[in-house]
């Protein structure tokens, strides 16, 4: 009898605890979808025209994990509509492309609504998610889903499709002020 309650009680605990990460899971997720983002309102998918130039590993990882686990806690939109660019290339190479990118698109740099430059921003927004609880994204789908995003932005975002995103990402920042204008303020008029 004793071993048999005591199975119980294990039981009993280890549910409890399922069920603690299962509500701090929804919580985040809850948390995520009531704090709006001008990304949210954008396209949820990217067609088969922009995918039919990208690499099958980014491919994989935009419809197996961007598409699947990242949008549990949040729309896919999300990220995809993001104004995050991160400086493509290796560290060694990324203060030349910097460079690069100041000279050939000053607009990249005075707009941070519609673009915010940084080194290594897609790797610390992805690890973040990955941290919070509920999480079930492997380190292998992290890294699949980092490179995708950078080569995404890279390619939606800069070179001959800068114009084409400037004027996507100014409308949803437009939309979105009309919509949640004081969200807006809060996020967007610091």
């Amino acid at each position: 009898m004793k071993k048999t309650f005591g199975f119980f009680v294990a039981a009993m605990a280890v549910g409890a605890g399922l069920a603690s990460a299962e509500s701090a899971f929804e919580a985040e997720r809850k948390k995520a979808l009531a704090s709006p983002y001008a990304n949210d309102f954008g396209p949820e998918k990217l067609t088969d025209a922009q995918l039919a130039s990208y690499p099958a590993e980014h491919v994989k990882a935009y419809k197996e994990v961007l598409l699947v686990k990242c949008a549990k806690c949040h729309s896919s939109a999300r990220p995809l509509n993001s104004q995050f660019f991160e400086v493509p290339g290796k560290k060694e190479e990324k203060a030349a492309n910097l460079v690069r990118l100041q000279g050939a698109n000053k607009d990249m740099f005075s707009k941070p609504n519609v673009w915010q430059v940084e080194n290594d921003i897609w790797q610390r927004y992805v690890k973040r998610m990955m941290a919070k609880p509920g999480c079930e994204i492997s380190e292998t789908e992290g890294k699949a889903v980092y490179r995708f995003l950078v080569f995404d932005s890279e390619q939606r975002k800069s070179g001959k499709n800068a114009a084409a995103w400037k004027t996507q990402r100014e409308k949803l920042l437009a939309d979105f002020k009309a919509k949640n204008p004081s969200r807006y303020k809060e996020l967007y008029e610091k």
